[in-house]
């Protein structure tokens, strides 16, 4: 088995996946179709930007190499 190195991943991604299921799980528990059009999703992708440079402002380590 190949030892995989280290997986680069974009803090601001979590973000978004947490932002996604949130969408999802406000969208079952209203009794509306899980759906997820473009707009929305680019409108998840303003909002998780807008939160990553807020906690990037706030938190001292995010940033630090």
């Amino acid at each position: 088995m190949k030892k995989r190195g280290k997986k680069l991943k974009s803090p601001i991604d979590s973000i978004i996946i947490d932002l996604i299921l949130e969408h999802y799980n406000i969208k079952t528990l209203s009794g509306v179709r899980e759906t997820l059009t473009a707009d929305e999703f680019m409108d998840i992708v303003d909002i998780a930007e807008e939160q990553y440079y807020q906690r990037s402002i706030t938190d001292s380590t995010i940033g630090v190499a």
